[in-house]
């Protein structure tokens, strides 16, 4: 009989990780997609700002300070 509640333990806490990553997945997906769209092959909303911060910051740095 112990046994038996050791395993139901076991497959609780398992379908417990497996609700709570298939509920964030989706999240995780669409954050991504907003980032990087692989239909078009070029950046999302998210993702543009990011490239524009990201050559900023270059563009400073490799100025010559003067």
């Amino acid at each position: 009989m112990n046994e038996r509640r050791k395993v139901t333990k076991k497959r609780s806490v398992l379908l417990e990780y497996t609700i709570l990553l298939c509920s964030i997945l989706p999240l995780v997906f669409a954050a991504s997609a907003s980032v990087y769209s692989l239909s078009g092959g070029s950046f999302g909303p998210i993702g543009r700002g990011i490239v524009a911060l990201y050559q900023r910051i270059v563009t400073i740095i490799s100025l010559p300070i003067p």
